[in-house]
């Protein structure tokens, strides 16, 4: 008897895990679904940032120049989209790694967080498809040079600024004692 004609027969499938490694996913912005690489969140997060800071200092002169009400909410909007952006960037960090984004709740818990954040910048992705997608694709060059500028902003420029204004302090200090002699 063959497989067509018998009605007890198990059905004909495809293989079940076919679809785990397919092509590489592109992120999308505010999506909670998919994956995210070490580079990408900290690109995504100095780009937001550059977003942000010039909206959030608009919603201050706002309040301050006597518009509180537009102030606040404006303040509270921009709070708001960049909070849902920045919790889906953390969510999608920990999807790489391959672990439940519920965990993004342990940023509220205080040294717990800077656990977290270690582990989110400093341990590499699962290698392939894992449960929530597959591999992100490349980094553009936008991406690289967000983490770039970002290293430049976050370490270079505070250890240029510890070396050198203590030097120019100094100067000052000789030169105001040269002038009085």
């Amino acid at each position: 008897m063959t497989t067509a004609a018998n009605p007890y027969a198990s059905p004909q499938t495809t293989d079940l895990t076919e679809g785990r490694d397919e092509a590489p996913a592109e992120p999308r912005v505010f999506s909670y679904a998919g994956r995210l690489g070490r580079m990408r969140l900290v690109a995504y997060t100095f780009y937001m940032s550059l977003i942000t800071m010039p909206l959030a200092w608009m919603a201050m002169g706002l309040m301050f120049s006597g518009s509180m009400v537009l102030g606040v909410l404006t303040y509270i909007a921009v709070f708001g989209v960049s909070l849902v952006f920045g919790l889906s960037l953390y969510v999608r960090r920990l999807h790489d790694l391959d672990q439940p984004g519920i965990w993004v709740l342990l940023l509220v818990l205080p040294l717990v967080n800077l656990g977290l954040m270690i582990y989110l910048l400093f341990f590499r992705g699962t290698d392939g498809a894992n449960q929530y997608g597959p591999e992100t694709t490349p980094n553009s060059t936008g991406v690289k040079v967000g983490f770039v500028l970002t290293l430049v902003f976050v370490v270079v420029m505070p250890i240029l600024a510890a070396i050198s204004i203590p030097a120019y302090q100094d100067y000052v200090e000789r030169a105001q004692q040269s002038q009085l002699q």
